[in-house]
């Protein structure tokens, strides 16, 4: 479940994003209109709608193709803005005083509040591992497990306990205000029964959350610090996983009921304290455009913005032509376009990607890490629980400018590689299980393949997906992606406590040596489908997998002047190098 939203499971409901982009600006030169363009591919992306990320929409009238919009020379100006009125101005990131002079406290208010909600998936996909191997848990929901006599979940419980509540996410219907009330069922849950209905109705309402609250944050802010506050939300979400497992890691001792009510209380306490200020804030501009409600967008945009009345106009009719674009790119594709013959191969590279991370054998050291380590007899397995969330955090930290610096195939063949040779040493050693030493050795190389994991795989999972799918079937090769990391999942969510458990395959750390098979065969597809698009436009990338280019060659092929300086027409193909 870990590697689905963030970051962990992460990301995966909707879209999110890590890049701060760079965009065009349009303007009038001596009667002609000309561009001045920063645009190239960057790697902190999650997935993003780019008609809403990019805010870069020519008016209708612009005649231009791609291929004649002027040259990088052209310096913008004020006058020369003020001259025409359909000129789109976009703030780039060097307009420093001008993106702060767009912030005021109700955005400040609002990107905190709705970002914190990623705090509650962290905490409570990091939870469940260290909390379901107190004993006194154990004891209250199984009692002793008849194969091992031990205090240690049976493969079926752990399975209801895991697995149900990525069901919930998946099923993802339930209103805001029924989160507290289940949070609360978890608390006092007389049986296990009980305890995992109150998983899934949670999980429920944090999908929907994990799903809205990415969207909200990307339509609110100014376009060129989007990037940066919607990855806020993944760097709360491992945090928050931190903290709970800190927080367990306080309670462990206590032979009590405390030992597991206490995480769950701090759960209970989160959203509490958050719906409440959920009222305070402005609906999304963005969604008013959406629904032809021009004035209510205004308003809004107005609460949301600290510059002038002019400015907050502009910054909505930009708004409102995203809107019409966005709908004129999409009114004549459907769903099944990403499997057709032009399209098939991004579709398959996208979908599988994001799915092959959770078949790494991530799920040993995230999902059922403390109860894993438990089974294995690795020292104390709530500290070192502790030690694994911290690295996942640090991994993910440092993966953007890993993946701005070594490019994204290199990465993906020399991180998946060491995974590999890591899943084949924690698998050997535990054909001498019976020894001490190399049970703490497998924990320990486990921790490197967090890191490892978290600074390639995982986030090249967010990232690709987004970068090859074609613009206007962006949506549509998304929500493929999303339902086929769901099913991977869900698959190895079950699988996992099949393999290791006692009272089923007892393979234990074995099970590493199946994950390093697939590793193999997840290598070799990344070598022949795995595309390298750093510093690549959107349009560079559509004209190298309409020529079918080699995936291996992609670094070094040079493609056309137009490709590498195109910008988004409406009705056109090409699109603007900006990447989530």
């Amino acid at each position: 479940m870990s590697s689905l939203f963030l970051s962990p499971r992460s990301t995966i409901f909707a879209e999110r994003v890590k890049a701060i982009v760079n965009y065009v600006r349009y303007v009038p030169a001596n009667g002609t209109e000309e561009k001045w363009q920063r645009s190239s591919t960057s790697s902190v992306g999650s997935v993003i709608d780019q008609s809403k990320l990019a805010g870069l929409y020519l008016p209708h009238h612009v005649g231009h193709s791609a291929s004649n919009l002027g040259t990088k020379d052209a310096k913008p100006s004020v006058s020369q803005h003020e001259e025409k009125s359909e000129t789109i101005v976009e703030v780039l990131p060097s307009d420093k005083q001008a993106i702060g002079h767009a912030i005021n406290a109700l955005l400040i208010f609002s990107c905190v509040t709705v970002g914190a909600s990623s705090m509650l998936f962290g905490y409570d996909d990091k939870v469940i591992s260290p909390i379901a191997a107190l004993e006194p848990f154990v004891q209250h929901l199984q009692g002793i497990n008849p194969t091992t006599h031990t205090l240690v979940f049976t493969a079926r419980n752990q399975n209801l306990i895991f697995s149900v509540p990525l069901v919930g996410s998946i099923v993802g219907a339930a209103i805001a205000p029924t989160l507290t009330s289940r949070i609360f069922l978890q608390i006092f849950a007389p049986n296990i029964t009980a305890f995992v209905m109150g998983r899934f109705w949670n999980s429920i309402v944090m999908g929907i959350a994990m799903s809205v609250a990415p969207l909200y944050l990307a339509e609110v802010v100014p376009a060129t610090i989007r990037g940066a506050i919607v990855t806020s939300m993944n760097i709360l979400n491992l945090v928050a996983g931190v903290i709970s497992t800190f927080t367990v890691y306080g309670t462990q001792h206590r032979s009590d009921s405390t030992s597991y009510k206490i995480p769950l209380a701090v759960q209970f306490a989160m959203p509490a304290l958050l719906i409440p200020l959920t009222f305070f804030i402005p609906e999304s501009p963005q969604w008013y455009i959406s629904k032809g409600r021009i004035e209510e967008a205004r308003t809004n945009l107005r609460k949301l913005r600290a510059f002038s009345d002019a400015e907050v106009d502009e910054e909505l009719r930009v708004m409102k032509m995203s809107e019409e674009h966005e709908r004129l790119l999409t009114s004549d594709v459907r769903f099944w376009d990403i499997f057709n013959k032009q399209n098939i191969r991004r579709t398959i590279t996208a979908g599988s990607i994001y799915s092959f991370n959770q078949c790494s054998g991530i799920i040993l050291s995230t999902t059922y890490a403390t109860v894993f380590l438990t089974q294995i007899g690795a020292g104390d397995p709530f500290t070192l629980t502790v030690v694994s969330s911290v690295l996942v955090l640090a991994g993910t930290i440092l993966a953007p400018f890993l993946i701005d610096r070594l490019g994204r195939r290199p990465l993906a063949l020399t991180g998946m590689s060491l995974l590999l040779i890591i899943d084949v040493i924690a698998g050997g050693l535990a054909f001498n299980s019976s020894d001490r030493n190399s049970a703490l050795i497998i924990a320990a190389v486990s921790f490197i393949f967090n890191f490892v994991w978290a600074a390639s795989f995982y986030s090249l999972s967010n990232v690709l997906p987004s970068e090859i799918a074609t613009m206007k079937l962006r949506n549509y090769t998304m929500a493929y992606t999303i339902g086929c990391s769901y099913v991977t999942a869900v698959t190895t969510t079950l699988a996992v406590p099949q393999l290791v458990s006692a009272d089923a395959a007892n393979l234990g750390a074995k099970t590493y040596l199946i994950f390093g098979g697939c590793m193999v065969g997840i290598i070799t597809f990344v070598y022949f489908f795995v595309p390298e698009t750093r510093n690549r436009t959107f349009a560079e990338i559509d004209e190298m997998y309409d020529a079918k280019i080699p995936m291996r060659h992609w670094r070094n092929f040079e493609t056309s002047s137009e490709a590498k300086t195109a910008v988004i027409l409406p009705g056109e193909k090409l699109t603007s190098g900006a990447h989530v």
